[in-house]
């Protein structure tokens, strides 16, 4: 059946948008760090995000979806997906930049494919190139010189960017969680349930840390900072990203995905005029690269999947 145009031009609006605010939302979290907690940052985010949802995807929460096994699950997917990645996160944009963020999240779509192939999928050459240029991609952002020009391994920012690396390795297992587990729900519905039970597992860390007094000494741009983060990363952003997958399908949503770390690119030279390093350019264009040959295999699920659960930021 065809999809009028007019639905289609809104619906690649959306898909868009959500992929521009996930790129944009590393500079953001960059500067936010430097005036509360990660801590705070990533309750605030998961409960904005959790209260926005519900009502927005419309998931049709009840009582019987919390089962025990079922909050097992979301428990674990939730500290994945949403609260251990979002702290580390935060906490390595302390020490690198947010370009190196941007190049090293989108090699997120390697990692989730080289996790199907431990699992039994079949690997062709076109994946086998994509691990190799993900890889040489991933070590010249990590061990570029952008940061602090003084050597290749440039500590405390390496150490950032690998455990950025970390996030990628971290949220390539939810993604396969997903496929593994709760698949009689809608995607909105598993998006929504783990954003409410992160929120709810942070809510007592973060009061018993003391850490919410730190409201009190945010700034206006930080308040912009979080507000970007929580209503429209962790929110809109989801909810777009999840209606465009429903409309135009999982496969032709995942070619989008080349666009954030662009926009990370342009909003953090806008927001905090980082640089860009030559050296961590081509190896986020390899990266690229990689990305776009493991979507060429996409009959073996990995676009369908990735597209499905690309939103990491």
């Amino acid at each position: 059946m065809d999809i009028p145009e007019k639905t289609t031009k809104w619906t690649y609006f959306q898909v868009v948008f959500a992929t521009v605010i996930w790129g944009g939302a590393y500079p953001f979290t960059k500067h936010l760090v430097t005036e509360i907690s990660p801590v705070t940052i990533v309750t605030i985010r998961a409960l904005i995000g959790a209260l926005l949802l519900i009502p927005l995807t419309g998931s049709g929460l009840k009582a019987s979806d919390f089962k025990f096994n079922n909050i097992r699950k979301i428990f674990f997917m939730s500290v994945l997906g949403v609260s251990a990645q979002q702290y580390a996160q935060a906490y390595a944009l302390s020490y690198t930049s947010a370009n190196h963020a941007g190049w090293l999240i989108a090699s997120t779509p390697i990692l989730v494919a080289a996790a199907m192939a431990m699992l039994g999928e079949r690997i062709g050459v076109p994946r086998i190139i994509a691990f190799l240029l993900g890889f040489i991609g991933t070590l010249l952002v990590i061990f570029s010189k952008a940061k602090t020009g003084s050597g290749a391994i440039a500590l405390p920012a390496t150490k950032a960017d690998l455990i950025f690396v970390g996030t990628c390795v971290a949220w390539a297992g939810y993604v396969v969680m997903t496929k593994k587990w709760l698949t009689f729900w809608k995607q909105t519905k598993v998006t929504t349930v783990t954003m409410l039970v992160a929120a709810a597992s942070m809510l007592p860390i973060w009061l018993l840390s003391g850490k919410a007094g730190e409201i009190a000494a945010i700034t206006p741009k930080g308040w912009l900072c979080l507000g970007y983060l929580s209503f429209l990363s962790s929110a809109l952003a989801y909810l777009f990203w999840n209606k465009s997958v429903e409309r135009i399908g999982p496969v032709r949503s995942s070619y989008f995905i080349y666009i954030e770390p662009f926009a990370t690119l342009l909003s953090a030279y806008i927001l905090l005029s980082e640089p860009v390093a030559p050296v961590a350019f081509a190896g986020g264009v390899l990266i690229m690269l990689g990305v776009y040959l493991v979507n060429i295999e996409r009959g073996h699920g990995v676009g369908k999947l990735l597209a499905r659960m690309c939103g990491n930021a």
